[in-house]
């Protein structure tokens, strides 16, 4: 029953040429199933490498590659891997034809958290040990690992073969991959690892490319997906040479050209909604420019344009300490991950290697180190060389409006030098029909102080698990927004589809003078008979945030406020009196923020509970700590104004 209503849910978010396109796709699904052949080819030729410079990881220091860590789990690398098993839930996904497989739904437990093992990410890092130390032992492990995978996951069969965004991280892992061994003697001279590359290896390379043509993600679902087959399939045929790759290399580079643009605002702003995802999508636009300077393959100007404008937003939505804005989903998604580790910080290592490719000096941050995947991507450009040449910049303390998109960072100081950093955010649900991955946020805002999240987005914990936590967390409850009774201001109809989007409305800005001010709206709860407009006003001067919401309401229908601060677990709150209260980080900041509310509403503090998700925080996909939050509510029949100051205060 649950599979039909998705199905009904999806069907109303496609046009009629997408359902054409779907329709087509499933007749070619039952023809697969029924006729199923592993595409073949034999390799005409690899690029040549020969004048490719020599990657030095010399300096660079790995953590231990026995153990992958990623999502709060943990597998082991030295012992034989189940691909199709889900270590967070003990369950396994089926060895049936892959695209009939329920990923929605935990029947088999997390495709995430599978798929997660199955991108082959730690393959990478292990050869870069090998090219430390010399130890073949790491070659064997490389071979080891992919010949288990090979056996385990034939062509269409079991999860693995599900989603094409899987296949090509894995293409792109098995090109540097392929690069780290060009040159090396144990690798080339060895009979086994001839054997190997000739037999498992490159079979397995052209059927991710086949598989990557013949399987693009279209209309509704053309957005990060999309982004990943053109360069997975661009990055591999720059690389291996087959009868198709001329005809695939071209598709491809068609494609990145037309998703940067379509993809990104003029600003370069993802529209997907997504921060953490920005780090991700650019990376694969970033990685496939510079495969394209390896092999002598220009991108247009609109592109690097483009690309750069992209890094210019990165350089501006990071705080003093590099913490991003954590709006919409994020899932710790990474193309590459040659340092092993998945919580380093991918933005601040993107602008490392973009400082180089565009010389932008200005985008080495005080606080950057020199990192193995910007050694990666740069080597050819002698990058390293570049960036220890160069002077780090201040962080930027002055505010950056982004009207036309609806993101709004104000940025100041205390009167100690201590920063301080807002996000607002006035801007669209999120892309295409289905806005996969944008939360029901409009008009919520988060407030770090001294590059230490204080009031906060609480995160995203889930996509395909935990149905009802996953509606939390999207929820407009989830944000430092208002909520109108116990609707959200768009319609969730899967875990990662949305109906009856809202629109914000940017209404007027004032970013001159020590004031700063934007005054917003969104039509999310019009069907309820309720205007939200919110003025988020900064007074750099006196280091206070004002923030003034008019409820209108149509009719005389009783309706409940809900109006919700969320903090940082790590902040305490302490309440002087029913509408005031301290909020403040001992041990990580002298700075506090002091509230004041509206005396309209009732308050609560509420503390995270095993049986309702409220007042959780996820600092990490698949992992939720408690925390808290204050709560406010109101029952009214008639258009209210609510007042809030927010007051930075500093020890002196």
């Amino acid at each position: 029953m649950a599979d039909v209503k998705w199905l009904i849910n999806r069907l109303k978010t496609m046009s009629a040429g997408e359902i054409q396109f779907r329709t087509s796709q499933f007749v070619k699904k039952k023809i697969e199933k029924k006729r199923l052949t592993v595409p073949k080819s034999t390799l005409i030729r690899t690029a040549d490498l020969s004048s490719f410079k020599t990657f030095d990881f010399s300096a660079f220091e790995l953590p231990e590659t026995g153990k992958f860590h990623f999502f709060g789990l943990e597998i082991d690398l030295d012992k034989p891997i189940n691909f199709h098993h889900d270590i967070s839930s003990g369950k396994d996904f089926p060895m049936s034809f892959s695209k009939d497989i329920n990923i929605r739904s935990d029947a088999f437990g997390s495709a995430k958290v599978v798929w997660e093992v199955n991108r082959l990410q730690f393959l990478l890092p292990i050869l870069i040990k090998y090219r430390q130390t010399g130890d073949k032992s790491f070659l064997d492990q490389f071979v080891r690992i992919m010949t288990d995978w090979n056996a385990q996951n034939p062509y269409l069969k079991g999860v693995n073969w599900y989603s094409n965004i899987e296949v090509n991280i894995r293409l792109i892992n098995w090109y540097w991959c392929w690069l780290l061994l060009a040159d090396d003697k144990k690798w080339t001279s060895g009979a086994d690892y001839k054997k190997f590359t000739n037999e498992i290896w490159l079979p397995l390379i052209y059927q991710h490319c086949f598989y990557a043509h013949n399987n693009p993600s279209y209309y509704s679902s053309a957005n990060n997906h999309l982004i990943s087959e053109y360069a997975g399939l661009f990055i591999a045929n720059c690389l291996w040479k087959f009868e198709e790759s001329d005809k695939w290399l071209e598709f491809a580079v068609k494609g990145l050209e037309k998703e940067i643009l379509v993809q990104h605002s003029a600003n370069g702003i993802n529209k997907e909604e997504a921060a953490e995802y920005i780090q991700f999508i650019t990376d694969f636009f970033l990685i496939s420019y510079v495969v394209g300077e390896q092999h002598g393959i220009k991108f247009s100007a609109s592109y690097g344009n483009m690309l750069s404008k992209i890094c210019e937003y990165i350089y501006h939505f990071l705080d003093a300490k590099g913490n991003f804005p954590k709006y919409g989903d994020e899932d710790d998604g990474r193309v590459i991950l040659p340092d092993f580790d998945t919580h380093s910080n991918n933005f601040i290592s993107i602008l490392n290697t973009a400082a180089v490719l565009f010389q932008k000096p200005e985008w080495k941050r005080p606080d950057s180190e020199w990192d193995i995947k910007s050694e990666l991507l740069t080597a050819h450009r002698n990058g390293k060389a570049y960036w220890n040449n160069i002077t780090p910049s201040a962080i930027p303390l002055e505010s950056k409006f982004y009207s036309e998109e609806g993101h709004f960072y104000f940025k100041g100081a205390t009167n100690t030098g201590k920063e301080i950093y807002a996000h607002l955010d006035a801007a669209a649900l999120g892309f295409l029909s289905i806005a996969a991955h944008g939360h029901a946020d409009s008009l919520s805002y988060f407030i770090n102080l001294d590059g230490f999240p204080f009031l906060v987005d609480p995160g995203t914990f889930t996509y395909h698990t935990h149905p009802e936590v996953r509606k939390y967390f999207v929820s407009t409850l989830a944000h430092n927004t208002i909520a109108v009774g116990d609707e959200d201001q768009a319609k969730l109809a899967g875990p990662t589809m949305w109906l009856q989007h809202f629109e914000s409305s940017v209404e007027s800005v004032q970013k001159e003078g020590n004031t700063q001010k934007v005054v917003a709206s969104h039509n999310g709860y019009l069907k309820s008979g309720v205007l939200h407009r919110r003025t988020f006003e900064f007074d750099k001067k006196q280091s206070e945030f004002r923030i003034s919401d008019e409820i209108t309401l149509e009719g005389t229908k009783e309706t409940q406020l809900r109006m919700p601060f969320h903090v940082h677990p790590s902040v305490q709150i302490q309440q002087i009196d029913p509408v005031n209260f301290i909020l403040s980080r001992p041990g990580d900041t002298e700075l506090r923020i002091h509230i004041e509310l509206s005396s309209q509403l009732n308050y609560e503090i509420c503390k995270a509970k095993e049986e309702n998700p409220l007042g959780w925080y996820s600092p990490t996909f698949m992992v939720k700590v408690p925390s808290s939050l204050v709560l406010g509510s109101i029952k009214l029949s008639k258009s209210i104004s609510l007042e809030t100051k927010i007051k930075i205060l500093s020890t002196l």
